[in-house]
């Protein structure tokens, strides 16, 4: 669990990776660090470790000055912040609609339908030049 102070130390260094800018709201706004921090980090148990280690390390700083500090020698752990921080992101269901993006959607496929892609003539180069590839050392 993530408690308020990493929080706030999360949200403040997600702010100077991104910022409000030409009409987007700043990863606060949208609240990347709400209960989708923590459902990131339950699905990614690979960050928590490298997450948890670069807010420790920024806690009490000058947000920009923990960026710059983390990218100089702990860049795993600002990696990791910023994986997460995107991702909480790009969830948002304001960030989404500003960008035109809805979310995934299903499309039931018709298998009576030839797809776009093999309508269009898209894959005939790869048909005629057949098959190649590299064996498998044995």
């Amino acid at each position: 669990m993530i408690d308020a102070l990493q929080r706030k130390t999360f949200l403040a260094i997600a702010d100077v990776l991104i910022p409000a800018a030409e009409g987007m709201p700043a990863a606060s706004q949208v609240g990347v660090g709400d209960e989708v921090l923590d459902r990131i980090l339950s699905l990614r148990d690979d960050l928590r470790e490298p997450f948890v280690r670069g807010i420790a390390a920024a806690a009490g700083k000058e947000p920009q000055a923990a960026v710059e500090a983390l990218n100089r020698h702990d860049p795993e752990a600002l990696g990791a912040i910023g994986l997460v921080a995107s991702g909480a992101y790009y969830m948002s269901p304001r960030v989404r609609a500003l960008i035109g993006y809805p979310g995934q959607e299903k499309r039931p496929g018709n298998p009576d339908e030839i797809p776009e892609y093999v309508a269009n003539g898209m894959l005939q180069q790869v048909i005629d030049r057949g098959p190649i590839y590299r064996p498998t050392p044995k």
